[in-house]
C-alpha cells in the first residue's frame, strides 16, 4: 500500500493460529526470494516475526498492524476482459506515458469504452507521441478513466499471461483490477486528458507500406551512432521504392537502405530514432503503413486493416 496502490491477494496456508501483522515489505521481499524453493513458516515471538524456511531462516521486526490502512471497498461499473489482452494493450501503450512530473494526468493511460462499437481504447501521449490501442469488449456504459501507467505496467506483471478472463472495476475517483486471489487498486489520475482524436491527421500526402522488422532493425542499427551525441537524431528519405535512413555523430556515420511500397509524394523528415524504434519493438504485424503529411508534421502508424493500433511520432524541425 502506498500513497496511490495498493494490492491485496490470498494464498493457501495451514493456519495453527489466526491473527494479524505488518511487516517491510522491502525486506521480507528480499529474505523469501533468497530462500530456496519450498514452504515458509511464520512465527510470532512477542514483537518479532520469524520466517523459516527448509535451511534458512530470518527475523523481522514487526509493525503495528492497526496503524495499516484499510483496504478499499470493491465499486464501480465491472467488465470483464482477457487477461492476455489486457496486457497487450498495456505493454504497447505504457512506453509512450510522459515520465515528467508537472503534467501528471499524462504519466496515465486513458482508458476509454465504446459500447457502440463494442470497443475498448487505452492511449498514451507524452506530447511527441501518441499511442492508442483498441480491442472488442462488451460494455453497456461509456466509461473514461485516466489510470497511472506505473500502476498499469504492475500489474500487467502481476496477473501473467493465461488465456482467461480478469475484471475492471470504474468508480468515481478509483480503478480496480480483480485476477483471481488478487485485487489491485489505484486512484485516477485528477485533470482533462488531451482530445487525442483532434491532434491525429486525417490525410496524408505520402503513405509508405513497410515491413516492421526491417525498419525496427535499421533503426536500431541508425542509433548505434545517433545516440552518441544525445540526440538521437536520424534523417529519412523516402523515395518511389525504398526509404533511406542516415545517421552521424563525431565517431562517424551510418546509411541503410529499407524497400517499401509509396504513394504519394517523396519526402524528407527527420526523427528522433528512439521513439520510433519503441514504436516497432512492440508492433507485431509484419507489414504496416507509416503516413506523413510534410516534414514538420507527425508521422502515423497503423495497420494494413483494421483499426487495432495507431501510433503518432512527431518529426524533428531541422534544416530542409
Amino acid at each position: 500500500f502506498d500513497t496511490t496502490t495498493a494490492i491485496k491477494t490470498s494464498v493457501y496456508a495451514e493456519v495453527s493460529e489466526p491473527g494479524q501483522t505488518a511487516i517491510p515489505a522491502r525486506v521480507f521481499y528480499d529474505i523469501v526470494s533468497k530462500f530456496p524453493a519450498g514452504e515458509i513458516c511464520f512465527e510470532r515471538e512477542g514483537t518479532t516475526i520469524l520466517v523459516k524456511g527448509e535451511n534458512s531462516k530470518a527475523s523481522l521486526q514487526e509493525m503495528d498492524a492497526e496503524q495499516f490502512p484499510s483496504f478499499p471497498a470493491l465499486e464501480g461499473e465491472q467488465l470483464s476482459i482477457n487477461r492476455r489482452v489486457f496486457r497487450e494493450m498495456v505493454d504497447k501503450t505504457a512506453f509512450s506515458a510522459y515520465m515528467g512530473e508537472d503534467k501528471p494526468i499524462f504519466t496515465g493511460l486513458l482508458f476509454e469504452t465504446d459500447p457502440d462499437a463494442g470497443r475498448i481504447h487505452v492511449v498514451g501521449i507524452d506530447g511527441i507521441r501518441l499511442a492508442k490501442n483498441s480491442a472488442p469488449i462488451s460494455c453497456k456504459e461509456k466509461l473514461r478513466a485516466v489510470i497511472p501507467a506505473k500502476t498499469l505496467k504492475e500489474a500487467s506483471r502481476i496477473i501473467g499471461d493465461e488465456d482467461s478472463d480478469i475484471s475492471l472495476y470504474f468508480s468515481q475517483g478509483a480503478f480496480f483490477i480483480t485476477c483471481e486471489d488478487t485485487i489491485i487498486y489505484t486512484r485516477l489520475l485528477d485533470g482533462e486528458f488531451m482530445n487525442y482524436e483532434s491532434i491525429i491527421p486525417r490525410e496524408y500526402k505520402t503513405r509508405v507500406r513497410i515491413e516492421g522488422k526491417m525498419i525496427a532493425r535499421s533503426l536500431e542499427l541508425m542509433l548505434v551512432l545517433a545516440k552518441e551525441d544525445g540526440s538521437n537524431l536520424i534523417r529519412m528519405e523516402i523515395g518511389n521504392s525504398s526509404l533511406r535512413l542516415g545517421s552521424a555523430s563525431e565517431y562517424g556515420a551510418a546509411q541503410d537502405e529499407v524497400p517499401i511500397f509509396m504513394e504519394g509524394e517523396v519526402l524528407k523528415i527527420a526523427f528522433n530514432a528512439k521513439y520510433l524504434l519503441d514504436v516497432f519493438r512492440v508492433v507485431e504485424d509484419k507489414e504496416v503503413f507509416m503516413e506523413f503529411d510534410s516534414r514538420l508534421k507527425p508521422c502515423v502508424i497503423r495497420p494494413i486493416e483494421g483499426d487495432k493500433f495507431l501510433y503518432l511520432v512527431v518529426p524533428v524541425n531541422v534544416a530542409s
